[in-house]
């Protein structure tokens, strides 16, 4: 038991180095419909060690990046609405994922992959909508004038505040849907191949323990 935990402690701190480490050296690419949300690489690494060690793990580093970015940073708000974002994707992960091995289990890894990324999917574009709503109207009403301005410019011809956050939430959980494949589809192909390769490293992963 303490070997195992010491193996936790050990794949959750350097994880969550390593997605800090591709914060910092700013591997974000701005999403054209609303260029202030930026796909990035930092989720990588956390659903590594979620796919390697289940959702606990994975939930500390995510946690871990939080603190650390929003002293580096000294914003709470842009950190807050990161962590919003990846802990109802893990949660929704480990639900798809489950109920996968609930009712179908002996079936291929893909198919775990699959019910975990359509929860996933799910739970990330109801949570983050649900905080843009009370961001937009309520904490940061700037950004949803900016967010006007960029939908305009891409052609759309809003002028109410009411467009305009109908606009900005089906964009941002249009983001949101294809972010959870950027950041959850290397990181499974990290775990596959690690089995093949270095089957000690990786044989015995959370989800192909739970998709058996």
């Amino acid at each position: 038991m303490r070997a195992r935990n010491t193996v936790v402690v050990a794949n959750t701190s350097v994880f969550a180095a390593l997605a800090l480490i591709l914060t910092f050296i700013n591997t974000e690419v701005p999403f054209p419909l609303l260029p202030y949300l930026k796909f990035d690489l930092t989720e990588v690494p956390i659903m590594i060690l979620f796919f390697l060690m289940g959702p606990a793990p994975s939930l500390v580093a995510e946690v871990i990046g939080w603190i650390a970015l929003s002293i580096a940073r000294g914003w709470v708000l842009g950190p807050t609405m990161k962590l919003l974002a990846v802990v109802p994707m893990i949660l929704g992960y480990w639900v798809g994922i489950r109920v996968f091995e609930r009712f179908f289990r002996g079936h291929r890894v893909g198919f775990a992959f699959f019910f975990g990324t359509i929860v996933g999917t799910i739970s990330r574009i109801l949570a983050t909508s649900v905080m843009n709503v009370i961001v937009l109207l309520l904490i940061a009403p700037d950004f949803l004038k900016l967010a006007g301005s960029m939908l305009r410019f891409v052609g759309l011809a809003v002028s109410s505040t009411s467009e305009i956050l109908v606009w900005t939430i089906l964009f941002t959980a249009v983001f949101n849907a294809l972010h959870v494949l950027i950041s959850a589809v290397p990181a499974l192909a990290v775990i596959r191949g690690a089995a093949f390769k270095i089957p000690w490293v990786a044989q015995n992963a959370w989800i192909l323990e739970h998709s058996r």
